[in-house]
């Protein structure tokens, strides 16, 4: 969905609020903004962004809320992490080409509308063209780790990425943290501890794929560290069949309780 059509379809749902956190870019925040402004919603867009960091093991995102769109070395470094995001895409088309999967980056270009090409793209052309019966197999089989049109991304450290959000005004959060592959509580606290030391002042304890056991880890921890608690529900719309917008599986709707705290922690900065 275009960043229109996303608020939209959420003011359409009931919800009172989105994030637009999209990888790399701010680009997509003012065309959201304007619709709420156009059609006098009452809605609310939180700015933010996501970035991929570096880590060992599992995978690393850290978002960033309230951030200033205008903030210079933000900017700076989202548009170094594009120009690479761009260049990732001719070495996964050349992999692809080699498992006879033809793909043109025109048309990644194309169906990107504007944003950051990336994998999901990729994915979605490959189910079009029948290459894949679904998005999911064109990861499984082609795009995720370890496969074989497999292409690493360029990432910022861990600590840059918080510093820049800080730098923007914004709240540094870590994103879905089941993706560290981390349920060893101690380990987890550990490495959550090296991230608050660099700034981190937050943990998106509620997400679809979070269990449980998982989701009570992580809002005490927050607790334990006076940290901010999120949630989202990494909605892509059709590059992410299965995630519905707003909705947690097993749970209720999140509260607006959240971004109102979140709020909060904005005015302590």
């Amino acid at each position: 969905m275009t960043p229109e059509e996303l608020v939209r379809f959420a003011s359409s749902l009931g919800l009172r609020a989105i994030a637009i956190t999209d990888h790399d870019t701010l680009d997509g925040i003012e065309p959201a903004q304007a619709v709420v402004d156009e059609l006098e919603l009452d809605f609310e867009v939180v700015p933010g962004v996501e970035i991929s960091a570096e880590y060992n093991f599992g995978i690393l995102h850290i978002l960033g809320f309230f951030v200033r769109t205008d903030e210079p070395d933000l900017q700076k470094s989202l548009n170094f992490l594009r120009v690479e995001r761009r260049s990732r895409v001719p070495k996964i088309l050349e992999k692809l080409e080699a498992q006879n999967v033809f793909i043109r980056e025109e048309e990644v270009k194309k169906i990107a509308t504007g944003g950051a090409p990336g994998r999901p793209h990729l994915a979605n052309l490959m189910f079009r063209k029948g290459y894949v019966k679904t998005i999911q197999e064109a990861f499984d089989r082609y795009l995720k780790r370890g496969a074989c049109a497999y292409v690493p991304k360029v990432k910022l450290p861990a600590h840059k990425a918080i510093q820049l959000i800080i730098g923007a005004g914004g709240i540094p959060v870590m994103a879905h943290p089941y993706s560290l592959n981390q349920d060893d509580p101690d380990r987890f606290e550990e490495i959550f501890l090296s991230l608050i030391g660099t700034g981190l002042r937050g943990i998106e304890a509620y997400y679809p794929k979070h269990t449980r056991e998982q989701t009570r880890m992580y809002v005490r921890l927050a607790a334990k560290f006076d940290l901010v608690v999120t949630g989202g529900t990494d909605f892509h719309g059709s590059n992410k069949p299965g995630t519905e917008l707003g909705l947690f599986p097993g749970r209720p709707p999140l509260s607006y309780s959240i971004l109102e705290e979140m709020k909060k922690r904005l005015a302590d900065l």
